[in-house]
């Protein structure tokens, strides 16, 4: 990449890009409150099923799947909504179909005001007209095609915010400090090439991600009493 492709895919990555995916916490508040995640070693086996049930054959490659469209010539907006629809029927819990909704659709607005690019303009608009549901991976991937960053990046990016969204809530719900949260993320480095190395081989028809423990904890989310995150 050269340099303006770095520097766009930190910006696109960066807890202060506008997005809201940092008050989510897939299901881990549940766990937390429930007593089944006490320790940095239980994020950590967490995050495993988060990048290698969850991501890979689901959020990332839905995204990758997306810049590949996005990238075309011309770039095909069928495509990208048969795979922004596959993957919001994978969203088994309410909270995070909302969720990934209200995060694409902050995406793709901003990824729009930035760039005015007519791809992300299209997805946007078709939010709005309820054509497709706006999913935040799908809209990453088309936001990166416009923000020029390439799909191996965007995918690596994306893996790298969504780990951190998820220590940050460890840190926010006391379960971790900020040395075990880099440490954690460091660690998870490997795992993340391998969640998008597998995203990358993923069919856009056959996404099938699997990570019941989590799905589960956002489902018992919906109905507890007190909640810091939407999810």
């Amino acid at each position: 990449m050269d340099g303006r492709a770095v520097l766009a895919m930190l910006q696109l990555a960066d807890s202060a890009f506008p997005s809201g995916a940092y008050t989510l916490s897939g299901g881990l508040e549940t766990l937390v409150d429930e007593g089944i995640v006490r320790s940095a070693e239980d994020i950590a086996g967490c995050l495993r099923s988060l990048l290698l049930g969850r991501s890979a054959r689901g959020d990332l490659a839905a995204l990758v799947a997306a810049h590949r469209a996005a990238a075309g010539n011309p770039p095909d907006e069928d495509a990208i909504v048969l795979i922004d629809r596959a993957l919001d029927a994978t969203k088994l819990a309410a909270e995070e179909r909302v969720g990934a909704r209200r995060v694409g659709r902050r995406v793709a607005l901003e990824a729009e005001r930035l760039t005015g690019s007519p791809i992300v303009r299209e997805f946007r608009e078709a939010i709005e007209a309820a054509t497709t549901p706006g999913t935040a991976a799908v809209a990453t991937g088309i936001a990166a095609v416009a923000m020029g960053i390439p799909e191996h990046e965007a995918a690596l990016a994306a893996g790298h915010a969504s780990v951190l969204a998820f220590l940050t809530a460890g840190v926010r719900l006391g379960r971790i400090g900020h040395g075990d949260q880099q440490r954690l993320l460091r660690e998870a480095g490997e795992t993340i090439i391998h969640a998008v190395e597998i995203a990358q081989a993923t069919d856009a028809r056959t996404f099938r991600p699997f990570a019941p423990g989590l799905d589960i904890a956002m489902a018992r989310h919906e109905t507890s009493q007190g909640r810091l995150f939407a999810s």
